[in-house]
């Protein structure tokens, strides 16, 4: 990695919005595999953190599959040996994160040919659905959090 600001931008913008100025001024010019490897582990933590105080309605296997994932990506983590390969291994960490959110984890291992074409290849809801709710006081906490960030603009 080099040591320059755009270098992987996107991460360290992930990494100041979820952990502050402080963490954003370790990854601004860090290089190191170990800053970006304890931040890689931060990040999957974080998911772990939220999902179980966010989460309000799952069956406990569904929050214990997402500490399986997030347990093993923190274990693909220790074997990475520079930035990239950091990346790689918490983006696939995260694509699989992304899809259990959806009810499972994608498991086609043993097919010759998965395409987009087929939507049943692509409906996860078998073991269980997602559902997206918003009550009166979150719609309100939103539209207060618009406003304040149109006067911030």
């Amino acid at each position: 990695m080099r040591h320059n600001l755009e270098e992987a931008y996107g991460m360290k913008s992930l990494v100041e919005n979820l952990f502050g100025r402080d963490a954003w001024m370790e990854v601004k010019h860090a290089t190191s595999v170990r800053v970006w490897k304890k931040y890689a582990k931060k990040i999957l933590d974080s998911i772990s953190t939220t999902a179980r105080s966010t989460v309000e309605i799952a069956d406990s296997e569904w929050h214990d599959e997402l500490d399986e994932i997030v347990e093993f990506g923190k274990a693909r983590l220790a074997y990475a040996n520079d930035t990239e390969a950091v990346f790689a291994s918490l983006a696939g960490t995260l694509g699989l994160i992304n899809f259990h959110q959806f009810g499972r984890r994608p498991s086609n291992l043993h097919r010759k040919k998965v395409t987009l074409r087929h939507p049943s290849n692509w409906k996860f809801d078998q073991f269980r659905s997602v559902q997206y709710v918003q009550s009166r006081d979150q719609r309100e906490t939103k539209e207060r959090h618009n406003q304040s960030r149109k006067a911030d603009a």
